[in-house]
C-alpha cells in the first residue's frame, strides 16, 4: 500500500472491507507467569474465579462463519489469550475443528511451559501450522526477571521435544520462538537468535515491545516521545478482530479490559461487527486522527510500530509463508 492510503485509512491488498482478514482467539484469562512487560497481573489476573475459558460453543459458531462467510477473505487463525493458551481444557479440540472446517492456516502463541509431549502431540495432530513460543531472554537470569515465574530450562527442553516430534513424525508445521525487544534483554537478541537458529527453528522473530494500548505506563511515555507528531490510523481496525473469552469482540489483541464495546458473539456475527456503525465510526475516527469518543485508541502509541502492508515485515507475512512451505 502507498503511504497516503495509510494516511487515509482504506481497505487494500490483503485488507477486506468484507470480512476481517485474521481473526485471534482468545482463548483463556487464566495464566501461569506474570511477565513484566505484560498487563496481567494488573488488570486481568485481579479478576480472580471470574476468569473464564472461551466457550466451545462460541468458537465453533465464529468458525462456521469464517469457513462459509468469511472464506476467500480471511488468511488466517491466531491463538492467543489475555492469559496462556495451553491453559484452556479444549484447546487442541478447537484448533483441530478450525483447521478441518477452514482450512486456513492456525498458529497458537504460547510461552511454552506447559507443552509436554502429549500437549504437543495433541497440537500436531490437530493440524496447527506455526507454533510460536515466546521466550524474550536467552540467560536464564534475565528470563527469570522478564517471565516472572517461569523456569527457561524448561521452556527450551519442550521446544527441542516440539522440534523432535516434528521431524520424527514429518508434521508440516514451523516452530517458531520469539522475543520481545526491552531494556532487560536487548543485549541477548543476537545470541538469542543464533542459538535458536541452530536448534534447529522454523523461524526466530525479535519483536518490537510495544505499551498493550498505553497499559504500561513508562514504555507508553517512551513511545510517545519517539512517535511521529503527525498520527496516522492503526492498522488493527482494518486487518483484524479479536474474539475474547467472555464472547465480546475486540479489534485490537491489546484490549485487555475488554473496551472496544463493538459487539459480542452472543447477539452478532463476525461479519455484523466488522462492517457495523461503531466499527466504521472508529475507522473514521483514527482518518481524522479525533479520538474525543475513542479514549482507548487515543491513549495508545503503539499505532508508530504497526506495519501496514507493503511496509516491511509483519505477522501476516510469516503466516503466508509458513502456509506456502
Amino acid at each position: 500500500m502507498t503511504a497516503n492510503a495509510v494516511a487515509a485509512g482504506t481497505f487494500g491488498d490483503y485488507l477486506s472491507s468484507e470480512f476481517p482478514s485474521q481473526i485471534n482467539v482468545d482463548v483463556t484469562e487464566f495464566c501461569n507467569l506474570a511477565c513484566t512487560h505484560c498487563p496481567y497481573e494488573t488488570v486481568t489476573k485481579i479478576k480472580g474465579a471470574n476468569r473464564r475459558h472461551l466457550n466451545v460453543e462460541w468458537h465453533d459458531r465464529m468458525i462456521d462463519e469464517v469457513a462459509t462467510v468469511g472464506k476467500g477473505h480471511c488468511r488466517f487463525l491466531r491463538y492467543t489469550g489475555d492469559g496462556e493458551p495451553l491453559l484452556h481444557p479444549k484447546l487442541p479440540e478447537m484448533v483441530a475443528y478450525a483447521v478441518k472446517r477452514t482450512g486456513l492456516p492456525v498458529n497458537v502463541t504460547t510461552n511454552g511451559l506447559l507443552m509436554v509431549e502429549n500437549r504437543a502431540r495433541a497440537l500436531l495432530d490437530a493440524g496447527v501450522t506455526v507454533i510460536d513460543i515466546s521466550l524474550d531472554a536467552h540467560d536464564p537470569d534475565t528470563y527469570a526477571k522478564i517471565r516472572v515465574k517461569g523456569d527457561l530450562a524448561v521452556a527450551q527442553a519442550n521446544i527441542r521435544e516440539l522440534i523432535r516430534l516434528k521431524r520424527e513424525g514429518g508434521y508440516n508445521v514451523r516452530v517458531m520462538v520469539s522475543f520481545v525487544r526491552q531494556p532487560l534483554n536487548d543485549r541477548e537478541a543476537e545470541p538469542f537468535k543464533a542459538f535458536w537458529e541452530a536448534e534447529g527453528a522454523d523461524d526466530v522473530v525479535l519483536r518490537i515491545q510495544h505499551s498493550c494500548a498505553g497499559s504500561v505506563p513508562d514504555m507508553t511515555a517512551q513511545m510517545w516521545a519517539q512517535a511521529p507528531k503527525e498520527r496516522r490510523p492503526c492498522l488493527y481496525p482494518w486487518e483484524r478482530l479479536v474474539l475474547k473469552p467472555d464472547g465480546q469482540f475486540s479489534f485490537c489483541p491489546a484490549d485487555w479490559l475488554h473496551e472496544a464495546n463493538i459487539g459480542s458473539i452472543e447477539n452478532s456475527t463476525v461479519q455484523q461487527v466488522w462492517q457495523g456503525q461503531k466499527l466504521e465510526a472508529l475507522r473514521q475516527a483514527h482518518r481524522a486522527s479525533d479520538y474525543a469518543n475513542h479514549p482507548f485508541c487515543g491513549k495508545c502509541p503503539d499505532w508508530s510500530v504497526i506495519r501496514w502492508p507493503g511496509e516491511g515485515q509483519n505477522y501476516m507475512a510469516i503466516m503466508e509463508r509458513a502456509s506456502a512451505s
